[in-house]
Parts: C-alpha cells; sequence; structure tokens
C-alpha cells in the first residue's frame, strides 16, 4: 500500500476547510458532524 505524504494530506485538509467555508480545522470537524459525514 502507498503512504500519502504530510504535505498533500495538508492540501487535502486545505481543500476540505475551503469547500466548508469554515475558518480552521476545529470547524471543519463540527460541519462535518452537523452534516452527517463525520461520526465521533
Amino acid at each position: 500500500m502507498n503512504e500519502i505524504g504530510k504535505k498533500t494530506v495538508r492540501n487535502h485538509i486545505s481543500n476540505v476547510i475551503q469547500k466548508l467555508g469554515v475558518k480552521g480545522r476545529s470547524q471543519a470537524v463540527v460541519e462535518l458532524v452537523r452534516i452527517g459525514e463525520l461520526e465521533i
């Protein structure tokens, strides 16, 4: 299995934050939970 690099992970996180229209990782988590895409 191939591993992805840290920079790739940061890029994916940045893209998710931008698409959700939030200001940071914490807000992204809250929004993902709210819309049912993440369960904690």
